[in-house]
Formats: structure tokens, sequence, C-alpha cells
């Protein structure tokens, strides 16, 4: 007889069982029938991230990024360069007052050689008035010579040798004055010696502090006016949002997206208003150069140029029939003194070359008596405080030239920084104008992106 198979048990299976065959759970994973294990949390942001740049409108949000991107660097560079005019032109100031800070050092330093050497003429018995002037000539060259090292330390090291050619040009004088009161001619022989060594260690050193100053200056100038760079990121951010606005309108068959085109219309006013403030500054800058300063170098140099001459006019009749190498000097530096008002031709002081000319005919009448023999008169001429006597009209054109430099000067100064302020205002504004573009960018093609299927 034939055994019927056992029945297979019908019974289910626990929960905790698993079909044979079947992968094994994760460990700490509860897996429920007909449940679906959910994917790790991270994986889900890095996707939600990554399908948001994928595709059509994945494109759109990049290239709105891009857009606001170059409109923000565009504010950067726009406003840090209007910026960065603003500091030229106060660096410019700077430097142009250093030019006339050492000019005046120049002037003072030769207003004491000539009132030295004027003193000699008398013997013993200086005047109280032209030790006077001497000392304060001096005081005034031992101050800017500190104040000059101050404020332009690149300077310092020259400033320090011209203090020590100072020194050893007052000591010699302190020498000859010496000698002159004991009425020994030797002390003509010192303070010849001093006068020339004046003029060929210290001056020069002067010489090379002014025209790097000058240098310093006109590169100043020409930094507080550069627009090349201003201008090619403005147009190239102009390009970049134009490309976004042609690319979205052919996607999208819009061709008008609001936010957008204000963004553009903003960037294209910052460009302008940038462009235009340099332009502004740049004008501004080149008046003042050509102007003002040129007119208060040209007046600076032509008072040195003037206390030299009157410093060669004694010199003259101290050597006593020998000094034709001063009164040649005399010429030259009468010379430039004539020229260098020229070139302040057409301004207020223009009539300098009256006060200069008086002056030019009473040395010419000291000539006069000196080269005809009569050398005493000479000399009581060139003491002499009448009205139309050497001393008084080069005192009156000392008076004129000094006024029409502080006027220059302060004209100089103006002129520079007027536009500081609104330069640095419009760098502000340049900059919140492109900001608020690169936000309009955003939100223009962050809608066409919402709005496309």
């Amino acid at each position: 007889m034939t055994q019927a198979p056992l029945a297979r048990s019908s019974a289910p299976r626990s929960s905790g069982q698993v079909a044979r065959g079947a992968p094994p759970p994760l460990r700490g994973t509860v897996v429920q029938p007909g449940v679906e294990a959910a994917p790790p949390p991270g994986a889900r942001v890095s996707d939600v991230a990554k399908s948001a740049f994928e595709g059509t409108q994945g494109r759109m949000r990049i290239f709105g990024v891009v857009a606001a991107l170059f409109a923000a660097f565009f504010g950067v560079i726009g406003g840090g360069s209007l910026w960065s005019a603003a500091s030229a032109l106060q660096r410019s100031d700077h430097n142009t007052a250093q030019v006339v800070r050492v000019l005046g050092i120049y002037a003072d330093l030769l207003e004491a050689d000539a009132d030295a050497t004027s003193a000699f003429l008398v013997g013993g018995l200086e005047s109280p008035q032209q030790r006077a002037d001497y000392d304060a000539s001096l005081g005034r060259v031992a101050t800017n010579i500190a104040v000059a090292a101050q404020e332009q330390p690149a300077d310092g090291e020259a400033l320090g040798a011209l203090n020590q050619q100072v020194q050893t040009y007052a000591a010699n004088v302190e020498q000859a004055r010496a000698y002159n009161r004991q009425g020994l001619p030797v002390g003509a022989t010192y303070l010849s010696n001093a006068s020339a060594s004046l003029r060929s260690s210290a001056l020069p050193i002067l010489d090379r502090l002014i025209a790097a100053n000058k240098e310093r200056a006109a590169t100043e100038f020409a930094s507080a006016s550069r627009a090349a760079g201003l201008v090619a990121v403005g147009l190239i951010s102009l390009v970049a949002l134009a490309f976004v606005m042609v690319w979205l309108a052919r996607r999208t068959h819009r061709y008008l997206n609001v936010p957008l085109a204000v963004g553009a219309v903003l960037v294209l006013a910052a460009l302008l208003l940038g462009s235009l403030t340099l332009r502004s500054v740049g004008s501004q800058v080149q008046t003042a150069q050509n102007g003002d300063f040129a007119s208060t170098v040209a007046l600076a140099t032509a008072r040195s140029a003037a206390f030299d001459a009157k410093s060669n006019e004694s010199l003259t009749l101290i050597a006593r029939g020998s000094g034709q190498q001063y009164e040649k000097a005399w010429q030259t530096k009468s010379a430039s003194v004539t020229s260098q008002i020229g070139r302040a031709s057409g301004q207020p002081w223009a009539g300098l070359q009256n006060a200069w000319s008086a002056y030019t005919t009473a040395h010419q009448a000291i000539r006069k008596l000196d080269d005809s023999g009569q050398w005493d008169q000479a000399v009581a001429a060139a003491g002499s405080s009448e009205a139309t006597s050497a001393n008084t009209t080069f005192a009156a054109f000392d008076t004129q030239v000094t006024t029409a430099l502080s006027t220059a000067k302060a004209n100089t100064e103006a002129a520079l920084l007027a536009p500081v302020t609104w330069a640095n205002i419009a760098g502000w504004v340049l900059l919140v104008l492109c900001l608020a573009a690169a936000l309009l960018a955003i939100r223009g093609v962050g809608q066409r992106a919402e709005e496309y299927r």
C-alpha cells in the first residue's frame, strides 16, 4: 500500500523569518512588507541641488548667476576706480604741497645768502634788520626741512644731507662775519666760498627733490583720471547681460524680461556715471596741472631766482672790480625771473613784470656807478632805502611775488581737492546700482525658469 506524501504546512512564517535566498536586511534597518527603504537624507539634498541646474531650467539659473556676478564685479571694480581716483587726488595735493615746500626752502636759503652778502657792503656795521632777516630765513629753512621729512618720508635721506650742508654754510658765514667785524679782507673770501658752496652742494639736493616730487605729482595726476579699466569692465558686464537676455528670449519666446532689462539699464547708468565722473576729474586735474600748479611752480622758481640775483649783486660789489662772473650770474638769474613770470602770464599777478623791471633799473644804475670807478657811490646806492633804490624795489617785488605764490598755492589745493567728495559718493552710488542690477538679474532669470515647461 502506497503512503501518501506529507502535506506542506500552510502556517504563515513569523515576522522575524526571512525567505530562503533573500538578502538579509541591513543592520539597524527595519524592513516592513510592501514598503521600500528611503534613501539617505544626504543623497536627497545633493540630488535636488543637482537637478536644479540640469536641463534648460538649470542653464537658465546658471546664466542668471553669471549675469549677476558680472554686474556685481563691475560694481566692485567701478567703485574701487572712483575711490582710487579720490585717493590719487589727495596724494597729488600732498605731492604738489611738497614741491612748493621744497621751493620755499630753496628761496629761503638764497634769501639768507642775499642778506648775508648785503651786510658785507657796510664793513663791520651789520644792519640789525638784515641780521634778523637772515636768522628768520634760516629758521624757516630748518622748520621746513623737518616738516618736509615728516610729510614725505621718501625725501628723508636727501633732506638729512641738505640739513648738514645748511649747517656748514651757516658756520662759514659766521666765520666770515667774525673776520669782517675785525676789518679783515679774508672775511669776503670766506663769504664768497660759503655762497659758492651753497650753490654747488645744497641747491643741487633741492633740485633733485623738486624733480622727484614733480614726478610723483604727475603720476598721481595720471592715476586720478584713468578710466580704461572701469569702461572695459562695464562694457563686458553689459555684453554679458545682453547675451543672457537674448538667450533667454530665444528659449522662452518672451522677449521682454523686465527685471533683467532694468538691471541692464542700471549697469549702463553706472557705467555712464563712472566714466563721466572720471572724465570730469581728469579735466579738472589737467586744468589744475597746467594752470594753478604750473603758476605756483613758476612763481616759486621766480622768487628763488630773484634772491639769487640779489645775492650776486652784492657779491659783484664785494669782489671790487673782479666780480664779472657774479654780474653774469645776475643776468642769468634775472632772465630766469622774467621767463618764469611769463609762464604765469594771464593771471592776476601778471603785473610782477613791472615790479621786477623797477628793480632791474635800480640794479643797472648801481652797475653804471661801479663800472665807471665810483665804487663807494655804488655801495651807497646798493644799501640805500630810497623809494627807487634796489633794496626798496626788490622788497616790493618780493612782497608781490610772495602774495601771488600764496594765492596760486591755495588755488591749486582747491582745484585738486574739489572733486574728492563727489568721486567718493559716485563710487558708492555705482556700487549700489550694480548690486541692485545683480539682484534683478537673478530675479528675472528665476521667473523664466519657474515659468518654463
